[in-house]
């Protein structure tokens, strides 16, 4: 009686913890994809009005944000700096595949963090400004449908992990 007791009390705190890890990652990629927001505004600012290299602005546009996306943006200046043949997409698309779990984001996410490096850097200022325009709206509209998704899936989740391993429980008692 003592081991389905204690087999059962793992079997809900497993349950638990997989339903709010899977919660946890909707209720971040908004916040995540916010502050990638927030570091292509300030990124764009940084193309208009200082002339500086790519690196150095990828770099700077980072300060301030959270950790993953930080070290995305750091890992993708890096990457620039060190091997000046690189394009700026194939160092994003370097950077995001190190850091994509850490990042919480979808596919769809990471296409439009890869057209942001599309054209990085190949156009003039006035063409850049609208081409990072653009991929600001667009990730304006992803955070939009990832706050829908957060506020419709993550109790969702969370409840099913634990209604879930309440029902194994029963069932096997």
């Amino acid at each position: 009686m003592l081991l389905k007791l204690v087999g059962s009390i793992f079997v809900i705190f497993a349950g638990s913890y997989l339903g709010f890890s899977i919660a946890k990652r909707y209720i971040k990629r908004p916040n995540n994809l916010r502050q990638v927001l927030s570091c292509i505004v300030s990124l764009k600012s940084y193309m208009n009005y200082t002339v500086m290299p790519l690196s150095d602005s990828l770099m700077n546009c980072a300060m301030g944000a959270n950790r993953e996306v930080t070290n995305f943006f750091i890992t993708t200046a890096n990457l620039l700096k060190n091997n000046y043949l690189l394009l700026p997409q194939e160092a994003i698309q370097k950077s995001l595949i190190l850091h994509r779990n850490k990042l919480s984001l979808t596919k769809e996410d990471c296409e439009v963090l890869l057209l942001f490096g599309c054209h990085l850097g190949e156009m003039n200022r006035e063409e850049q400004q609208k081409y990072l325009t653009m991929i600001q709206k667009r990730l304006e509209i992803l955070e939009g449908e990832a706050t829908a998704l957060r506020d419709k899936n993550s109790k969702m989740y969370r409840y099913l992990g634990v209604c879930g391993s309440l029902m194994i429980v029963l069932l096997l008692f």
